[in-house]
């Protein structure tokens, strides 16, 4: 180990004696926009004959002496800082996404230390550059004070190599970082994969709750890029991103590849979205007549109509009905599309009080229906959408509230 350290030291002092430093770039792109928004700056021990000088594993060891490690922090972030002016020149809203070695900065030898110090050195908008920080090396004992000097000073903050987690969930929120960059481990076989693609799902919205853009990383094929896409991830990095040729030879350009991912995923949201404008029709119409038959039978009646109205679709996850201040004055069934044993973990008894959902600030902002998402819940694993609707008695002018909610499509079997 001791001559490892040594061997690295030597070629590390070669490096920087020789100016053997090469910078590579790879885009982030936004499949929304269909352009590249930013680079990604790898700083590799080359010189200029392609030879490798120091490898990552070397340069980047963090088992080096502290003053290596600062030595190493300091030609990587000047050299990148350098490389990215033509970028700059001819893109002024092209960000640089800027690897720095976190874990330093909270020695006591890199005490007033901050990244943005040499950035200022190049006159860039802080804006457009994102400082990146190894997920890894924040576990232990986040820089904090080089973290807040930053977002100070107007730099934007990256979190790289997310496997997310009860912790790094923590850490985010205390980081408040603007971008995070999911390592390809937690996606893998996602174009395969339903459960996958969920879990993919779930983990954008988590990611949006701590006010951050999730970039998808390491994409290497266009079936991962769709899904995705599908799944929440928009920005995107990798080397499927890069200009290649097809099977028979062709130029495959970036332009081309996003094109394809665009419309491929366009077309299946039209077909997605004029199955679901037919069942939210269809939903309304079972809604419309189920009023129609609460307006004319008796209170004693109310849980009857709602039970032959769990008959007419198989979409149905739960109907109940409502006062005029939100009490819960019904049963709340379960239909075929939800667990009915969800309903005692839900406020689902009579007498509930549903006045703080979204469909209720709706209903009493003057619109006499409203139609919206929930879930996932315990009631339904996967999202589900609510209709509701005044409907009222006859000589009475308070309304009722009648609430179905239902799923886009079937529940499917769960996978292994």
């Amino acid at each position: 180990m001791q001559n490892d350290i040594k061997s690295c030291i030597t070629a590390i002092s070669k490096v920087v004696t020789e100016d053997s430093l090469t910078i590579l770039f790879q885009p982030v792109v936004s499949l929304l926009s269909r352009t590249v928004v930013g680079f990604e700056a790898f700083a590799r021990g080359v010189d200029e004959n392609g030879e490798t000088v120091a490898s990552p594993g070397c340069l980047f060891n963090s088992s080096l002496p502290i003053q290596a490690q600062l030595k190493v922090e300091e030609v990587c972030l000047k050299k990148g800082l350098e490389s990215y002016k033509p970028l700059y020149e001819k893109y002024r809203d092209m960000l640089l996404f800027l690897n720095i070695n976190s874990g330093i900065y909270s020695r006591e030898e890199s005490k007033g230390r901050s990244p943005h110090q040499l950035a200022a050195l190049y006159k860039y908008f802080p804006r457009m550059i994102a400082f990146e920080m190894d997920a890894v090396q924040l576990k232990e004992k986040p820089p904090l004070d080089m973290i807040h000097s930053l977002r100070e000073h107007g730099y934007r903050l990256s979190v790289d190599n997310v496997l997310p987690s009860v912790d790094c969930m923590d850490r985010l929120h205390i980081i408040k970082p603007d971008f995070v960059k999911l390592d390809r481990k937690f996606y893998e076989g996602i174009e395969k994969s339903e459960r996958i693609k969920n879990k993919l799902s779930s983990t954008a919205q988590l990611f949006s709750l701590c006010g951050v853009s999730p970039v998808a990383k390491g994409v290497e094929a266009e079936a991962e890029a769709i899904a995705l896409m599908q799944s929440g991830f928009y920005l995107q990095q990798g080397f499927f991103y890069s200009d290649s040729a097809d099977e028979e030879g062709k130029e495959d350009s970036f332009s081309d590849k996003v094109s394809r991912i665009s419309m491929s995923v366009r077309s299946d949201r039209k077909k997605e979205n004029e199955r679901n404008s037919e069942i939210f029709r269809n939903s309304h119409l079972l809604l419309k007549s189920a009023m129609t038959s609460l307006q004319q039978e008796e209170d004693g009646e109310m849980n009857r109509v709602l039970e032959e109205l769990l008959k007419k679709s198989a979409q149905i996850v739960s109907v109940y009905i409502l006062d005029s201040s939100g009490k819960q004055i019904s049963k709340r069934l379960a239909g075929r599309a939800a667990d009915p044993f969800g309903l005692r973990v839900l406020p689902s008894a009579v007498g509930s009080d549903h006045s703080g959902g979204c469909f209720f600030v709706h209903l009493n902002s003057g619109l006499e229906k409203a139609a919206g998402p929930c879930g996932p819940d315990a009631l339904c694993r996967e999202k589900y959408n609510y209709l509701a609707g005044f409907y009222y008695k006859e000589g009475s002018r308070r309304g009722r509230i009648l609430v179905l909610e239902y799923v886009n499509s079937p529940q499917e079997e769960a996978e292994d």
